[in-house]
């Protein structure tokens, strides 16, 4: 028959075109060498960028524990008032000097929520009533900050130089912020009533 005939060349058209097995498997070993070099190389590039990032790695900065108690302490207090915003700042002062901070600003705006504003009505975050000018002067006769931050070092600045200056480590010693050098043109309820109250929240806070 004509199928008999058929010559071993003309076999490959029969089975429509499948080529030659060995041409395969070589064609088959190229692709997979040139895939490997391309692995090898990525992974090469990788590992040395992954060497370079290591190697630019900033340290994690680590929060004192003496700051950390200081914080919990001190939040448990004062949640839900304005000056609650400004505990990273406070915090970052010596527990006697933070003390101070709290229980100034307790008496003197119940912690932010009696304070001065500008004519436009903003915030001068000044809740000591401290009557040093602020980055942005004065406002209703005290002084008016920029920003919390601002506050808050100008404010644990002063109560430091009492402190450290002045010896005045206690309430009735840091009266001197209410009445100046001299208490005598005070009410004298008003100032013993200045001082147990500062007294109170600052021994929270310190003890």
């Amino acid at each position: 028959t004509n199928t008999q005939n058929l010559s071993t060349q003309d076999t490959p058209l029969l089975l429509g075109g499948i080529p030659d097995l060995t041409q395969v498997r070589l064609s088959g070993d190229i692709f997979y060498g040139a895939f490997l070099g391309v692995a090898l190389l990525v992974s090469g590039v990788l590992m040395a960028s992954a060497n370079r990032v290591e190697a630019i790695t900033l340290p994690v900065e680590t929060i004192p524990l003496s700051e950390m108690r200081l914080e919990h302490d001190v939040a448990k207090m004062v949640a839900g008032y304005p000056i609650e915003d400004m505990l990273p700042y406070i915090v970052k002062h010596d527990r006697s000097t933070a003390a101070f901070i709290i229980g100034i600003a307790k008496k003197e705006s119940n912690w932010g929520k009696h304070v001065p504003v500008t004519e436009n009505g903003e915030d001068c975050y000044n809740y000591w009533g401290y009557r040093g000018e602020g980055s942005r002067g004065i406002a209703m006769g005290h002084g008016c900050f920029g920003s919390k931050k601002e506050a808050v070092r100008v404010i644990s600045k002063r109560i430091d130089t009492l402190m450290k200056e002045y010896n005045r480590d206690t309430a009735e010693e840091m009266v001197v912020w209410k009445c100046g050098y001299s208490c005598d043109a005070q009410n004298p309820e008003s100032v013993d009533k200045w001082i147990s109250d500062v007294g109170y929240y600052a021994d929270q806070v310190k003890n």
